[in-house]
């Protein structure tokens, strides 16, 4: 699957209701079309993407910031993993929590392997903003459903 043109989606921790209907319509598209996104789906609104992507029988990879030997895999996951619709791969062979600096790491290199970036929404002074005009400035394709100057809300 990671041979793939794959999409990444990313939102901050907290978005407007705007960006969660937008990203609910792109994430029902993203499924209905079985077009594979990648991502770390951390936040509750990547998680809901996750959801709708799994529920659809979509293509998802989906990036684990700590060991995979080690991590327990919910059961949905397992079963995705074992029809082929899923793959999960680590980026860290540690088995602690996820702290923000490992998170950053982890979305940088999935970003890097993405044709294509989507954000929901990033507040303008949180990580992912930060993380956008980085990747912007790395001549990534991104698109942005709602402008990042708005409040997350």
């Amino acid at each position: 699957m990671m041979d793939l043109p794959l999409t990444t989606f990313f939102a901050s921790r907290r978005c407007s209701g705007r960006a969660v209907r937008a990203a609910m319509d792109w994430a029902v598209e993203q499924a209905r079309k079985k077009e594979p996104l990648i991502g770390g789906f951390h936040s509750p609104l990547e998680q809901s993407v996750l959801e709708i992507m799994l529920a659809a029988h979509a293509p998802v990879v989906i990036v684990i910031a700590r060991q995979l030997q080690s991590a327990r895999l919910p059961v949905v996951w397992r079963e995705k993993i074992q029809s082929g619709t899923m793959a999960v791969v680590s980026v860290d062979n540690t088995t602690r929590r996820l702290t923000a600096e490992r998170a950053l790491r982890r979305n940088h290199w999935i970003a890097a392997r993405a044709a294509q970036i989507v954000v929901a929404e990033a507040a303008p002074s949180g990580s992912l903003a930060t993380c956008l005009g980085q990747w912007l400035d790395y001549g990534y394709q991104v698109n942005c459903l709602v402008d990042i100057t708005s409040d997350a809300k």
